[in-house]
């Protein structure tokens, strides 16, 4: 198998990378950038807030100013937000801003942690349809489309359908589900043209987020309705994604931004590997179509307060499949989400602000056939935030947050749940201080998260980063914490097969010990790389015993766990309109479970231990881009074979505002598998197809 890879790296990859090199840099280099056309803003440079710059920033605007005598006469600080947001600046990898870490705004450099963020370009650009897409842009993110509409995303290991060690946020709203403990990603629908930014923590994130976030956290923000004003509209289709189309509008009343939109997608099934087979059907079964709208609404009344409410409807239908004692069933499903989120924030003074959040969430699933089947869940959740500076060394955040839940799951047939109904919540209180031991080259942040939750009772998850910045090109951290994941409604209340299975109301949270490591450095304006490495180490991991002819099989902790691995990010700017980013992780994954007992849901060996991946962006004209993408992911022990796809996306701006694109996806291949699940799973073909983007 290791000279098998070798040959794929050797044979495919590297005669592909090289070829494109010599290519790409045979036309850049033979004519100037200026040669070409006017030479733009960088599309994937962060866009920075005045209060961000820094020094090496206006020295840049200076320089700039000095060359072109036709400009003004103004200083950095006059500058607008756009204006600065285009000027070439240090180090401009280093500057991204980020808020999931320490839950106060902060930069990519001074993030004691393994973080990564996607902008709203590299969304663009990648030509991805939905977020499970977008998300295999990230280092150390294992993402496995399942079927069209499930998917397996999780980071660093311990993946499944319902991957329960990752905690992900919609401005700052859990979609974490406790019934099954892991997220329903054909629920998580965004439009993609509204997300300002996808921050993903690689590691653990409970002192300030709580439960389950164990092995890391997803926070999608999306925009202010203030950076959505006018009339934004798409439509495409192709042979995979075969239709999609959305409207935005968006404006403004007085201190009163608002925006209102409209989506629809619908997806051609996957393919059947069984096709050919007696017995199974020639076609896959798992079509997905879906429609969602939503509002945002943000007030500013003054320059203290900014209030914003917001929500969205969703209505999908799928088809969902069950094993029985009668074999694979397939039964229509229809899916019913709503979501209102409130939050208002105020701004004290420059050192001192708070927050309040409320949101309110339902979904509701009900198959019709032969073994209907209802999952209704609602989430109320309540959230205080205050941030003060302490003197010159104390920057201290902390708060209060109160979550309950309603949970309803009524199964027909073999599997019930006892009681089918039950609610539960959580009280939690967390505290951060990041002090800074030497100025600007120096810091250590404590921080603690207590519960208190209707499932396991009291839990505390503490952390401690130091964080050294020699220059401001260099950020070396490290970091030790413990994190717990609660246990799901189905692991303490199943039924599954008449007494095959059976839920334990005395589990107790699983938890790990997580040691990191890591190194960011930007060594010239073109170059930057970041390094990340990690060892953690759990117990109490769910499984069930005693294992079959015993029987009933309870649902205990049985388990423990190893891993560790590393994650390494690069990205060079071979001239100003050429721009490639690689990463790289690898993860070893080693889980025992005690003589007699076996896992429950999570199955060693659905995680790769090697996975590359490479982004070219080349601006062939000022109206011209193209985009190649490059994944390969290791062969799963369970029996899923390597691949290596190719994703496309050429796109035309005759006008600004109007935008013509053509993307294909998964090529090289014409079918391949990504993940295996109990319930059956469908491979992922290549596709194509064309999109239409208007702006007004």
């Amino acid at each position: 198998m290791v000279h098998q890879k070798k040959r794929i790296l050797r044979g495919v990859i590297l005669p592909t990378l090289v070829l494109l090199c010599v290519g790409l840099s045979a036309v850049g280099f033979a004519q100037s950038p200026g040669d070409l056309y006017e030479t733009g803003p960088d599309p994937i440079s962060p866009e920075l807030r005045s209060s961000d710059a820094g020094p090496d920033v206006q020295r840049a605007v200076a320089a700039d100013e000095n060359k072109e005598e036709d400009k003004d006469d103004l200083g950095f600080l006059d500058k607008s937000l756009s204006e600065i947001s285009r000027t070439q600046v240090t180090s401009p990898a280093m500057n991204l801003e980020v808020s999931t870490v320490s839950r106060t705004e902060s930069t990519v450099g001074r993030s004691p942690a393994a973080v990564y963020v996607i902008t709203n370009d590299m969304i663009r650009r990648s030509g991805a349809r939905n977020v499970p897409e977008v998300l295999r842009l990230a280092p150390g993110v294992q993402v496995a489309q399942i079927t069209k509409s499930t998917w397996a995303i999780s980071i660093r290991g311990f993946n499944a359908v319902f991957a329960n060690k990752l905690l992900v946020l919609i401005d700052g709203r859990a979609v974490y589900t406790p019934g099954t403990a892991g997220v329903h990603w054909d629920q998580q629908q965004v439009l993609l043209e509204d997300v300002e930014r996808i921050e993903i923590i690689r590691g653990p994130g409970a002192a300030i987020w709580g439960a389950n976030a164990v092995n890391g956290v997803i926070n999608i923000v999306t925009k202010s309705s203030v950076d959505t004003a006018g009339i934004y509209a798409y439509s495409g289709g192709g042979d995979q994604h075969r239709s999609f189309n959305a409207v935005r509008v968006g404006g403004q009343i007085g201190d009163l931004n608002w925006r209102l939109y409209g989506m629809q997608a619908d997806d051609h099934p996957g393919f059947w590997p069984y096709g050919n087979l007696p017995g199974f059907p020639p076609d896959a079964w798992d079509a997905f179509q879906f429609g969602q709208g939503g509002f945002r609404i943000d007030w500013t009344p003054n320059a203290c307060d900014t209030l914003t409410f917001q929500g969205d409807f969703l209505g999908a239908q799928e088809t969902y499949q069950q094993f029985t004692f009668l074999g694979f069933l397939q039964q229509p499903e229809d899916v019913r989400t709503t979501n209102f989120l409130g939050r208002w924030t105020r701004q004290l003074s420059d050192d001192e602000d708070w927050s309040v959040q409320m949101y309110y969430d339902n979904f509701k699933r009900t198959l019709t056939g032969p073994l209907p089947r209802m999952l209704n869940l609602d989430t109320f959740d309540l959230d205080t935030q205050y941030h003060t500076k302490l003197g010159d060394r104390h920057d201290v955040v902390c708060g209060f947050g109160y979550r309950s839940y309603e949970s309803t799951e009524i199964e027909s047939g073999a599997t019930t749940f006892v009681p089918p109904r039950d609610a539960f919540k959580i009280i939690s209180y967390f505290v951060q201080d990041t002090i800074e031991l030497r100025p600007d080259y120096l810091f250590l942040t404590a921080g603690i998260k207590l519960e208190h939750n209707d499932f396991t009772n009291f839990e505390y998850q503490p952390t401690i980063r130091l964080l050294a910045m020699p220059d401001d090109r260099t950020a070396i951290w490290g970091a030790i914490s413990r994190a717990v994941r609660t246990p799901a409604v189905n692991e303490r209340d199943i039924d599954y097969f008449f007494g095959f299975i059976l839920g334990n109301r005395n589990l107790r949270s699983e938890d790990v010990m997580a040691y990191e490591l890591g190194i960011r450095r930007q060594p010239t304006d073109k170059l930057y790389w970041d390094l990340a490495m990690f060892f953690n180490r759990y117990d109490n991991l769910v499984g069930v015993q005693p294992l079959f002819p015993v029987l009933p099989e309870i649902v205990s902790n049985v388990g423990t766990a190893d891993t560790y691995g590393y994650e390494l990010v690069v990205t060079y700017e071979v001239n100003p309109n050429w721009r490639l980013r690689g990463c790289y992780s690898f993860l070893v994954e080693d889980v025992d479970y005690e003589p007699g007992s076996a896992p429950y849901v999570i199955t060693p060996g659905l995680n790769p231990r090697n996975q590359c991946f490479l982004h070219s962006a080349w601006d062939l004209t000022e109206s011209t881009t193209l985009d190649m993408i490059w994944r390969y992911v290791d062969n799963l022990p369970v029996g899923v074979p390597h691949y290596l796809v190719m994703d496309v996306r050429l796109a035309w701006e005759p006008r600004d505002g109007l935008e013509f694109s053509v993307v294909g996806q998964n090529l090289l291949d014409n079918h391949h598998l990504e993940f295996i699940d109990f319930s059956g799973a469908t491979e992922v073909p290549s596709g194509a197809y064309g999109m239409v983007t208007w702006k007004y």
